[in-house]
């Protein structure tokens, strides 16, 4: 018998939302909250779905939301907790400000992450997007290990284990405009 690899799917929701002067995920774009169209991203293809914030908010979404166990430490410091809360082989990030981005790239990045620890999207600028991944178990000690060294860059934590990345082109079948813009400010919101 095959044993399914249990997913968790990570909506990072925790930021400061300094530039869009209010709680990001819950400015509403075309007539719903941001933070609903990363959650109805991975519905269909993780066991389970947790938010990763400080904001009780967001229990009307009537999903866990997972506080930070280390403050102020950036997405890093989200994904950690959500990793050291709740066991799985796969967490499925995303951040709670990129409404354009399908399942079918979530898809994807499972069919190759292969023997990497991690997968991430890259536009086809070259922007890597490590906050559009998927992350296995096996990152979990070198993420603790960066948090508890003061390390909280994600950059840097893609040059410590074995990342992979995947590029986000014209030629997919699902692709979009703006499939990878995130909305940081009202004006980021309004060119989505």
């Amino acid at each position: 018998m095959i044993q399914e690899k249990k997913s968790i799917g990570i909506v990072l929701s925790g930021g400061k939302s300094s530039r869009m002067g209010t709680e990001k995920g819950l400015v509403k774009w075309q007539s719903k909250a941001l933070i609903e169209y990363s959650v109805k991203c991975l519905n269909s293809i993780c066991n389970n779905i947790v938010i990763s914030s400080n904001n009780e908010d967001y229990n009307y979404l009537n999903l866990p939301v997972i506080k930070d166990e280390i403050a102020n430490c950036g997405p890093l410091g989200g994904i950690y907790s959500c990793m050291k809360n709740i066991s799985a082989d796969y967490y499925y990030v995303i951040s709670c400000d990129v409404p354009n981005v399908p399942t079918e790239l979530f898809k994807d990045l499972f069919k190759n992450i292969r023997e990497a620890d991690l997968i991430y999207a890259v536009d086809s600028k070259g922007k890597k997007q490590p906050l559009v991944a998927i992350y296995k178990r096996s990152c979990f000690l070198t993420i603790e290990s960066e948090l508890l060294n003061g390390n909280y860059k994600m950059m840097k934590l893609l040059e410590k284990i074995k990342a992979k990345e995947y590029l986000v082109t014209q030629d997919l079948k699902y692709y979009r405009d703006n499939i990878l813009s995130n909305a940081n400010s009202p004006e980021d919101l309004n060119n989505l």
